[in-house]
């Protein structure tokens, strides 16, 4: 036992490289020199791949139906909705929309671009009585259409709209039979307001009509009455669409297109200076040379006359004496 601590008390006591100063430890190391002296020890799933040498695309991938269910089936109880003359912003559309439609179990309105939004149902049902309606933003009428895969989210050229009009008319004629035959000059009738079909204000006539908007609004309609009488009635527009003869789209004026207009740039107009110079005679020496001279530049002054005016006027009285 004596031996083994005598041995254990000479290793102990050896002075290695390290204390004599043969090998220097740094105290910083840099991390790659680490990586690298335990290089071995890394497992291999966390070596960085090789890198992948890029070809040129001989054919593009090929998507099929498979890949886009997901969305589809995600999207399909969607409308595509837009106002005809107006494009508030998301934030407006959207409180409108869960306004008008609180029933309807709407799940997000998102803004697809400028004007076009697209509005997603919990359930398909409710998508379709919605579709079913006829709805206005700010008396403008607002199109709405059920999503589809290969829809163009574009504004289509609109021809017709629904447009809800007020004719002062005896309330004989505010039947369904009788009203639409009369207003079916003007369009296609669509259906009366609550008012109107139950009797309660008998101001006038509200009727919605799908017209076209290619031709100008007459501002009467006319018709023969019962006893073979013409009675002419006065059309009141709840709003009457702008359409632009450029870009044929409705919302502005041809004035107002903004389609193919020069855009204009101020630049401010320089001055022109005149200047004033004054004509001096060359002068010539005696060898005939010409002195050239600097024209001098002469500010124009206005010149005041003086008046003359004799101050002995005693001598004019004397008769000069």
């Amino acid at each position: 036992m004596q031996s083994v601590h005598r041995s254990a008390n000479k290793v102990n006591n050896t002075p290695s490289n390290v204390d004599i100063g043969t090998i220097s430890i740094p105290i910083l190391q840099q991390f790659d020199e680490v990586m690298t002296e335990h290089a071995d020890s890394v497992d291999d799933e966390f070596r960085p791949p090789e890198p992948i040498e890029m070809h040129p695309i001989s054919s593009p991938v090929q998507i099929d139906f498979n890949d886009i269910q997901d969305e589809v089936d995600f999207w399909n109880s969607s409308i595509i909705c837009y106002i005809i003359g107006a494009n508030p912003p998301i934030h407006v559309m959207e409180g409108f929309i869960r306004r008008i439609w609180k029933n309807f179990n709407v799940d997000k309105v998102v803004l697809v671009k400028k004007g076009i939004y697209l509005v997603r149902f919990l359930t398909m049902d409710m998508r379709d009585k919605v579709t079913s309606g006829h709805f206005f933003f700010d008396s403008k009428p607002m199109i709405v259409k059920p999503w589809s895969v290969d829809m163009d989210m574009e504004k289509e050229e609109i021809k017709y709209v629904p447009i809800w009009i007020q004719l002062i008319l005896n309330f004989k004629y505010w039947g369904e039979k009788s009203l639409f035959k009369i207003v079916s000059q003007l369009g296609k009738p669509i259906k009366r307001d609550a008012a109107t079909v139950s009797r309660d204000k008998l101001q006038y006539a509200r009727v919605l009509v799908d017209m076209p908007i290619t031709q100008k609004l007459p501002d009467q309609v006319s018709f023969m009455n019962e006893h073979s009488e013409l009675v002419q009635v006065p059309i009141t527009y709840e709003w009457r669409p702008t359409v632009c003869d450029n870009c044929k789209l409705v919302g502005h004026s041809t004035i107002e297109c903004r389609k193919g207009k020069t855009k204009r740039i101020w630049v401010q107009k320089k001055q022109q200076v005149q200047n004033h110079t004054e004509v001096v005679a060359p002068e010539v020496d005696q060898e005939g040379f010409q002195r050239t001279l600097r024209p001098i530049r002469v500010r124009p002054t206005n010149l005041v006359p003086t008046p003359v005016v004799n101050s002995f006027q005693m001598l004019n009285d004397d008769g000069g004496h």
